[in-house]
């Protein structure tokens, strides 16, 4: 084995890497805390229990690890679950809503990417159309501070696609589910299921687009009338947030299956950058009697965030303001003690000792290939000269 290959489905950040990164993560943290957010830290490993979340998140999703005690851990698939455990009981003493956000890393047991960065919010304790709204409008307000303009914002309700499904016999639910969720036309077409259960789940696969659209398609498929209700309430809500860029899918299916209401991602280019939903159950499975909280959420993914802000992040790590450069041994103290004053100047300064005895022209060379703005050079009588390059 290679000692220098890092492992599969993990990568190295090197300095560029992290800027860009937390330049983005800088951006998104600006708008959960002007909103009201307050950060959060939960463990990376946690018991299989907790991290499968009463069955809805499948285990082979989790990067599992045994511990001395034998007890079966893992490496988080997502944040949600560990955010839910740590406040299932505590919500009973505290003030609501809770406004939570996190940033940190997720572990997926998928081929590919096996390690990614993410940032989110949790709305703990709220509900209904309020809730629903400031989530997505946060969400917005993440998009614009982030300067991204080609994007759209996928929403559905995964109360309205389960009542759908449900309305198909049991044995049928799986597989037009999962041709559903994989965006499989052709394997929906090909299954051995009858006809008119067949023209159903197509005509639910065909309910996304523009929302006036599919609102007009929903009303004229009479064997979705008993769910006028969820398509008011999701009017209600694309009033609230504006439709502009919003596309209503209401076959949308999210991979986790611990959500109850509104769903949605957004999508730029290829890259899904970001996901959520409501989750009214999800705290009651941790909680010691049972007693549940409605939530809602969503997450960034940081990659592929950073795969779609291309020229807009920052193209290079930050230049130091001065290159201190002692030009003898001898002065190296006094470099030091200068270079030492310059950081405490009264405007915080980056400032770089040159540590080579090199030539004029290649101190200067390298100041300019850096952006360095100034250079203190440290004469053998130790003498300043400052010098702007």
């Amino acid at each position: 084995m290679d000692k220098r290959v890092v492992a599969t489905g993990v990568r190295d950040l090197l300095p560029l890497d992290v800027v860009q990164k937390r330049w983005i993560e800088q951006n998104l943290q600006t708008a959960f805390q002007q909103w009201g957010y307050q950060c959060v830290i939960t463990p990376m490993l946690e018991s299989m229990e907790v991290l499968s979340a009463g069955g809805m998140v499948k285990p082979e999703s989790v990067i599992q690890i045994r511990s001395g005690d034998y007890k079966a851990m893992g490496l988080r698939p997502e944040m949600t679950a560990s955010i839910a455990r740590a406040y299932s009981a505590r919500l009973d003493v505290e003030s609501l809503p809770r406004r939570l956000y996190y940033l940190g890393s997720i572990f997926r047991n998928f081929q590919g990417q096996k390690e990614t960065y993410q940032a989110g919010v949790e709305l703990l304790g709220a509900e209904g159309l309020a809730a629903d709204g400031e989530t997505l409008l946060l969400l917005r307000d993440c998009l614009e501070r982030l300067e991204l303009k080609n994007y759209e914002i996928i929403l559905g309700d995964e109360g309205f696609t389960n009542a759908l499904l449900h309305s198909f016999s049991y044995k049928f639910r799986e597989p037009i589910r999962n041709c559903i969720t994989s965006l499989d036309r052709v394997g929906l077409e090909q299954l051995d299921i009858p006809q008119e259960t067949k023209t159903q789940a197509l005509q639910l696969m065909d309910l996304r687009g523009k929302p006036n659209a599919v609102f007009a398609k929903c009303h004229a498929l009479p064997w979705i009338a008993n769910l006028n209700d969820k398509l008011d309430y999701l009017k209600s809500l694309v009033e609230l947030i504006g439709n502009d860029r919003v596309v209503l899918d209401l076959s949308l299916i999210q991979d986790f299956e611990y959500y109850t209401g509104i769903v949605f991602e957004v999508v730029s280019g290829k890259e899904v950058i970001s996901q959520g939903g409501r989750y009214d159950q999800l705290l009651g499975i941790y909680h010691p009697k049972g007693k549940t909280y409605p939530s809602v959420g969503f997450s960034w993914n940081i990659e592929a965030l950073h795969k779609c802000l291309g020229a807009i992040l920052p193209q290079r790590t930050p230049a130091a303001d001065w290159l201190v450069v002692p030009l003898d041994r001898s002065v190296l103290g006094v470099a030091f003690a200068h270079a030492d004053r310059l950081r405490k100047d009264t405007l915080p300064q980056r400032v770089e000792m040159h540590l080579a005895f090199a030539s004029e022209e290649e101190i200067l060379n390298y100041a300019q290939s850096e952006g360095i703005a100034h250079i203190a050079w440290i004469h053998s009588d130790g003498s300043i000269t400052e010098q702007t390059v």
